[in-house]
């Protein structure tokens, strides 16, 4: 399937660099967070191997609300009971192209299960947040917890 990744522009300032669009989801399971081990994904700054939060690009045409919930399906076999939009986040990382991502938080409506590619789960306490999830800072995974009132 195509995926929404868009190469550079042959006219015209609309996306000079190229563009990105996904979804990350925060999840939850019973006010715990749940994080994926997902190896092969390791950016350099996470202090605990290779944590991550569900995420993907969208399919072409298809609505981030979707997609958010098809990522928890191949990510940890899960649907949400509770999910909510609570930023949609833009950058250009040095020397990259543009990267537009819907931000979610889900409570999960059952323990989530190991999807392809995913080597375990791991459920914590809110307390226990390593300083990096994937790309995510702790504070602002702090923040859209605050932002989604779970």
């Amino acid at each position: 399937m195509a995926k929404a990744i868009f190469g550079r522009p042959t006219t015209g300032p609309v996306s000079p660099g190229g563009a990105h669009i996904g979804v990350d989801i925060i999840t939850l399971h019973k006010g715990k967070v749940v994080l994926f081990e997902r190896p092969g994904l390791k950016p350099g700054d996470q202090d605990l191997g290779d944590l991550w939060f569900p995420w993907d690009y969208l399919e072409y045409g298809e609505a981030p609300n979707i997609a958010a919930k098809r990522v928890l399906k191949q990510w940890g076999k899960c649907e949400p009971k509770k999910i909510e939009l609570v930023e949609v986040f833009s950058m250009v990382p040095p020397g990259e192209d543009w990267h537009l991502a819907f931000q979610y938080v889900a409570e999960l409506k059952a323990a989530a299960k190991t999807g392809p590619n995913v080597k375990s789960v791991k459920v914590i306490e809110r307390k226990q947040l390593p300083r990096m999830v994937g790309w995510l800072r702790r504070s602002d995974i702090k923040r859209y917890l605050t932002l989604a009132n779970m």
